[in-house]
């Protein structure tokens, strides 16, 4: 095989999750399927870096040294939560009892449904997290598509906050304006009334204005958030929301001229000398009210002119672009379709194994054995006797639950031996200490009486023999621990007394 090829396919395992020398000797249908899955999974990070990165990217204005790290970071964690999803779709390596659904002696256990609630749950956790990595990307390529509806989203924003913003300064003007008439309307003398009259009304219609505009675009705002409610609009609706959008942008315009105007005009006004102390004051907060307006509005302006309305524009693409959803379905896939693969992959090991060993019983056997073990001895006599580089079958979990078990079995038998070693050594250790404590008596007693000497000493030397020390074994199956051997009572009668004699193997307790 090509060099380059080899190396591909090499690294694809690797991203798939599983053993490279196990998959090696498989066969090319499996190796395929395995490589596929690995294939899917480095799109799956490259997706998420991809999109993190764009997300962090316009959420930083642009900063690249933020945008990458993070990028990185979120493709890896997906793609580690990823993995351990699919380690979980594998049939079980090691036996392990606390996940065996026990049944009654001698019933087969029946097979498990792969929709169970375990599974609808991590797969609906995939599916969260494949929409949420999708959408940055229909914001990156297809933002261009709604930017008019981002527009108008802007002026109605645009306007929503001015109101908002400006609704309390609008009614101080209302409120100064009548406090000022009520402190002139009786310093005004008959023959400056008209005069008056005459530059207040200009006033009167201003601050009129301001509160009629308050109401208009309040009014024209909740037929537009109404509107912006529904699901589709029909062609009659966008119409009207058209209108509305130019409804509100005509009054905004109206407004920021008429503070302008008023303005410049305001300096003009010349009322009678007897208010003139009390028109200036009220010019000069009349004047501020109108500059904070002016302010709150290059303020918000600059503030949406920086924001890029992420949100907004994903639920836009959503609503009016298909090909949002046609990303989000493929992303989707791009989670869902390893899931499938990795789960029939051992349907298909098996048949092709059953299929290619069909002479071959004891490798059969040994196969049901690993995965339904029934007998334990002559499974580990036979797992320890054979060597599992000579076997190379299309079963790639068969392989992996051979390998894992003969390397399990291995070093515990080292454990074992290290476990038994240390024991009869400390055991030699007590004894001859004990020995060497019990020495000086056995002189004295040995000039006393000699014979008693010889008995003692014997007793003392059968007592504390050097004795080879093993581990004993509560389970079947050590070192796996999923079945405890079986301890019969016998009965004192002839019954117990078969039992006895013809179960040699079983531990008794009388």
């Amino acid at each position: 095989m090509n060099k380059g090829i080899n190396e591909i396919r090499l690294f694809l395992f690797t991203c798939s999750g599983e053993d490279n020398y196990i998959l090696k000797r498989c066969k090319t249908k499996i190796q395929v399927r395995f490589a596929a899955i690995g294939f899917f999974v480095l799109l799956i990070f490259l997706g998420c870096f991809i999109s993190a990165s764009f997300f962090t990217y316009s959420l930083f204005n642009g900063a690249i040294w933020a945008s990458l790290p993070i990028g990185i970071f979120w493709g890896a964690m997906v793609v580690n939560i990823y993995l351990l999803l699919l380690h979980t779709i594998s049939p079980a390596i090691i036996p392990l009892s606390s996940k065996k659904k026990r049944k009654k002696d001698n019933e087969e256990e029946k097979k498990v449904s792969f929709l169970s609630l375990s599974m609808f749950l991590r797969l609906l956790l995939m599916m969260l997290l494949a929409i949420i990595i999708s959408q940055p990307l229909n914001v990156y390529f297809l933002s261009s598509s709604v930017s008019t509806s981002i527009e108008k989203h802007k002026l109605q924003e645009r306007v929503k906050l001015y109101t908002t913003t400006n609704q309390s300064l609008i009614n101080n003007e209302l409120e100064f304006f009548k406090d000022f008439n009520r402190k002139t309307s009786s310093k005004i003398a008959l023959n400056e009334t008209n005069v008056a009259n005459t530059n207040l009304n200009f006033i009167n219609t201003k601050i009129s204005g301001d509160s009629l505009f308050l109401k208009k675009t309040n009014s024209a705002l909740k037929k537009l958030d109404n509107l912006n409610n529904h699901w589709s609009l029909s062609s009659k609706q966008k119409k009207h929301q058209t209108k509305l959008l130019d409804e509100i942008n005509t009054l905004l315009d109206d407004e920021l001229k008429s503070d302008s105007d008023f303005i410049n005009q305001l300096n003009d006004i010349k009322l009678p000398l007897s208010i003139k102390t009390e028109f200036d004051d009220f010019k000069t907060e009349i004047t501020s009210l109108i500059n904070d307006k002016n302010a709150n509005y290059k303020a918000l302006n600059s503030l949406l002119d920086k924001s890029n309305f992420y949100v907004k524009t994903i639920q836009l693409l959503l609503f009016e672009n298909p090909l949002s959803w046609i990303i989000t379905i493929l992303v989707c896939l791009v989670f869902l379709i390893p899931i499938g693969l990795k789960y029939k992959a051992r349907d298909i090991s098996a048949k092709m194994f059953l299929a290619d060993n069909k002479e071959d019983l004891q490798l059969i056997k040994l196969r049901q054995e690993l995965i339904n073990t029934t007998n334990f001895n002559w499974l580990e006599k036979k797992i320890k006797k054979i060597d599992a580089k000579e076997i190379r079958t299309t079963d790639y979990y068969f392989q992996r639950m051979l390998i894992e078990h003969k390397i399990i079995l291995h070093e515990y038998d080292i454990a074992k031996k290290q476990y038994s070693d240390i024991l009869t050594d400390r055991v030699k250790t007590y004894n001859k200490i004990c020995k060497e404590r019990l020495k000086p008596f056995l002189e004295k007693l040995k000039k006393i009486n000699n014979n008693k000497y010889n008995e003692i000493n014997n007793s003392i030397n059968t007592e504390y023999k050097d004795e080879l020390l093993v581990k004993y074994e509560y389970w079947i199956d050590s070192p796996f621990r999923t079945k405890r051997k079986q301890v019969i009572k016998i009965v004192e009668n002839q019954i117990g007394l078969l039992d006895f004699v013809y179960m040699p193997n079983t531990e008794k307790e009388i």
